[in-house]
């Protein structure tokens, strides 16, 4: 975090070490981890004010780890101070600056935990009280095939390798908060405008997911209940999900059952399902490289 812009920094620390900041008027950057600016702040003596816990949001800093947070200051005149400060607040918007003072600090989301949690939802039921259902009166379990929101049913090729992962309606609504969010919506790449209802590409860098939602509830129950018996347990990013061991047999299973509300995507699953092969039984994600 040292933009053209800036002046060269005096020196750094990370929080642990402190009590080694020179006795001097400064102001000083409070970075975290891939150099995201939490807070700049102004003080005639950089180390008293450092001093213990004495800064006001020390707790919240150390928090999120001695040896993860950085102390970066420039050494200035007392003259200066409040100019300084006023125009680097101004010109970088730390993200804690004009926030209360809390207890944690936000959690930093990353595109490997996101791509995680979004696999793990469709590996799992909508809820954990969802694996029983009530028929004539009676709570009996549900079968197996409706027991996870979504599942791999192959891969293809178009200019980068695409991991198609197909969902049903209840995790279609998680996938749209999640690709709309402030901070995740940087993960995902627009499709095509007639296609935004319905699929969600999610960059992971070195091959797209491509998340595809059969909003339909009854065209979504037979597709599951026929993939079935030919899906089988896959690794991907550490999150075991159910995958089509034979994808060239989603065809078959998209044309047997008719939807009218789902038309558009199946049209486009049918378009694809050519290309489909199955999901490599090496295949491995660079966890440094999705970031």
């Amino acid at each position: 975090m040292e933009p053209s812009s800036l002046q060269p920094f005096s020196g750094q620390l990370i929080l642990r070490l402190r009590d080694q900041l020179p006795d001097h008027p400064g102001i000083y950057f409070v970075v975290g981890e891939r150099e995201q600016l939490f807070y700049i702040g102004q003080s005639k003596n950089l180390r008293k004010r450092w001093a213990g816990a004495s800064h006001h949001r020390y707790k919240q800093f150390a928090r999120k780890g001695l040896d993860k947070i950085v102390i970066k200051y420039i050494l200035a005149s007392v003259s200066e101070l409040n100019e300084l400060e006023c125009k680097y607040i101004e010109q970088f918007n730390p993200l804690l600056n004009y926030g209360k003072v809390k207890k944690y600090l936000p959690k930093t989301i990353t595109r490997f935990s996101e791509l995680q949690r979004l696999l793990k939802l469709a590996s799992q039921p909508l809820f954990p009280s969802i694996i029983y259902k009530s028929r004539n009166g009676k709570t009996i379990p549900r079968e197996p095939y409706d027991l996870f929101r979504g599942f791999v049913a192959g891969v293809y090729e178009n200019q980068q390798l695409h991991i198609l992962v197909l969902c049903r309606q209840n995790m279609g609504e998680l996938l749209w908060k999640s690709s709309c969010h402030r901070t995740k919506q940087s993960f995902y790449i627009s499709p095509e405008q007639q296609l935004l209802a319905s699929c969600y590409f999610f960059d992971a860098r070195q091959v797209i997911f491509e998340f595809v939602e059969l909003f339909d509830c009854n065209f979504a129950d037979a597709v599951f209940q026929d993939v079935y018996p030919d899906v089988l347990n896959y690794e991907i990013a550490g999150v075991t999900l159910k995958g089509l061991s034979q994808p060239t047999l989603l065809s078959s299973y998209l044309s047997k059952n008719s939807t009218n509300i789902d038309n558009l995507g199946k049209d486009y699953l049918l378009g694809i399902t050519e290309k489909l092969q199955p999901l490599p039984a090496e295949f491995s994600l660079n966890k440094d490289l999705i970031w």
